[in-house]
């Protein structure tokens, strides 16, 4: 299997696709695909928010794996730094649907739309705790994206 990174055109992301490659025609067979957030020329989104939240790699890799009931406020801090930097949320912790769908691979962008439309409206403690219940709230429905957004 081969890991492929190519740009969408229609979005500021970059696609990795998992391609195997047939033997003898040498044309690849794509398996699957999932969003890698570009980071624009600036420095490495994730690598600065996590040393801005400092959050822990445990919290990280428990919310990769699907855990969704850590109260771990650099975790949710990191959360709402990740998404700050690429436009999902402003700095009122309000979100821009139009944004996050760019965001999502393409087959996931029209049943996410209506569910971005419905989590945004959660609320919290601070911006932190409210980007947290948001990506609790999308997760919670569509814990698939876990495996297509790679926020690590």
């Amino acid at each position: 299997m081969l890991d492929i990174l190519t740009q969408d055109e229609s979005s500021e992301s970059i696609v990795t696709t998992n391609r195997n490659l047939d033997e003898r025609s040498g044309r690849s067979i794509v398996d699957g695909d999932s969003t890698i957030f570009k980071h624009s020329g600036k420095a490495d989104i994730r690598k600065d928010c996590r040393k801005e939240s400092k959050v822990s790699w445990v919290a990280l890799r428990k919310l990769k794996a699907g855990d969704l009931e850590q109260e771990d406020q650099n975790l949710k801090c990191y959360l709402k730094c990740f998404m700050m930097r690429h436009g999902i949320l402003d700095k009122n912790a309000e979100v821009d649907v139009q944004r996050a769908l760019r965001h999502l691979p393409r087959r996931m962008q029209d049943s996410s739309r209506e569910l971005l439309d419905k989590c945004k409206s959660v609320e919290g403690t601070d911006p932190c705790d409210k980007a947290y219940n948001m990506v609790k709230c999308y997760v919670g429905h569509h814990p698939e994206i876990l495996r297509n957004v790679h926020f690590l």
